[in-house]
């Protein structure tokens, strides 16, 4: 594994407190600067009908995306390839996607490390937040301030909830995605401080898309897990996992958190059946463990007194984008636009040894496991208002 950036170094604060009264929408703000020898000069600036927190003031010279306004001050991203934005370059394995035919939809056809086409889930919700187009990976990226305050991806293409699946194709772990975040609030708060910081984490959304590596890659493919659990137990194994991460965030300032149900596994392209048809075990898998995180979810906003922890049901819409195609203006939903669009995926999926169809906008799936940047749109426009809405409020 690379080693982790360096801490930004703490710089001068001017703002020393900011205190905002929400019950008439007026606020007061304490700005306090060190004059000469050391004496504090202060001001009082009313400022009617605005109601300011700390997170707004330290975001304020933040530049959105044109003709936005931020719904939150960050999108803070943990999970798998699906989010993932580019964390693997700089991770010693074979697990990445910085090479072409990958993101050859994106910044003049230059890959990032985005296991598609183009851009990603992670990009677009941040652009429907108003925040920016695109969001860079924590890891092997020049992260500039503005970064920091408005959010990165800790995802790494390969992790999943059992540690033992990010063992197996050597990535980043889970636990170690909350090691990174860790590490990221103490460089924010040595960008705006620790009491804004506080405020961007807690007003931030929080996405979390795990789960599909452990029931594809690593259940039904490793010998390990299926010695010591029946699907139903790993099912109940990987669902107690997800609860542990999400308790962690919480317990780390998260507020807003965004947890991903699986997909339905058994209609990727690479695990299909030697007949292509949709394999039923993985989906039954897949079904399985959604509903029981439903469940879970559900104790655990009563547990912390938190509605904004949210499940986000993705088994549906893409389930119906492969069963009916053209429905949604695809042409092909059980193959892959890269190579034979059977097994490509990662080192496989090269511009060396596999051709990339004539275009893509007519394939679900960009590779034999990851959907295109326009299948994402698709998803991303149908899930943002039914399931990301709710827990802006």
């Amino acid at each position: 594994m690379s080693p982790k950036p360096p801490h930004y170094s703490n710089q001068p604060a001017t703002v020393a407190r900011v205190e905002a009264i929400e019950g008439n929408k007026t606020a007061v703000v304490r700005i306090q600067l060190m004059g000469r020898g050391g004496a504090a000069l202060s001001s009082l600036l009313p400022l009617l009908a605005l109601a300011v927190s700390p997170w707004q003031v330290a975001a304020s010279n933040v530049t959105a995306v044109p003709g936005s306004r931020p719904r939150v001050p960050a999108i803070l991203v943990f999970g798998d390839s699906i989010v993932d934005t580019g964390n693997n370059n700089a991770v010693l394995t074979l697990t990445k996607a910085n090479f072409r035919p990958y993101g050859q939809d994106l910044n003049g056809g230059v890959p990032t490390g985005r296991f598609s086409n183009g851009r990603i889930p992670t990009d677009m919700l941040a652009s429907r937040l108003g925040l920016k187009e695109l969001v860079p990976a924590y890891l092997g990226t020049d992260l500039t301030d503005d970064d920091l305050r408005t959010g990165v991806s800790f995802a790494s293409g390969g992790s999943g909830y059992d540690p033992l699946t990010s063992t197996l194709v050597a990535v980043l772990p889970m636990q170690e995605e909350l090691n990174m975040f860790a590490e990221y609030k103490e460089r924010l708060a040595g960008i705006v401080g620790e009491e804004a910081a506080a405020g961007i984490v807690a007003e931030s959304l929080f996405l979390v898309c795990a789960g599909t590596d452990d029931i594809a890659n690593n259940y039904y493919l490793a010998p390990v897990r299926p010695l010591q659990y029946d699907i139903s137990a790993y099912v109940d194994f990987l669902v107690q996992k997800a609860c542990d991460f999400m308790k962690q965030l919480y317990e780390q300032g998260a507020r807003r958190i965004a947890i991903l149900g699986l997909p339905p596994i058994g209609c990727v392209p690479s695990q299909r059946t030697l007949a292509r048809d949709c394999d039923p075990a993985r989906n039954r898998a897949a079904r399985l463990f959604n509903s029981r995180l439903q469940d879970a979810i559900s104790r655990i906003q009563e547990e912390l007194r938190c509605q904004r922890i949210g499940y986000v049901d993705i088994y549906d819409v893409l389930h119906d984008m492969i069963a009916d195609p053209c429905k949604y203006g695809f042409d092909v939903s059980t193959k892959g636009c890269c190579g034979t669009g059977d097994f490509e995926v990662s080192l496989l999926c090269n511009q060396l040894t596999a051709a990339t169809c004539p275009d893509d906008r007519k394939y679900v799936f960009w590779d034999s496991f990851h959907p295109t940047e326009r299948a994402y749109e698709i998803i991303v426009d149908y899930l943002f208002p039914r399931y990301v809405e709710k827990l802006l409020v």
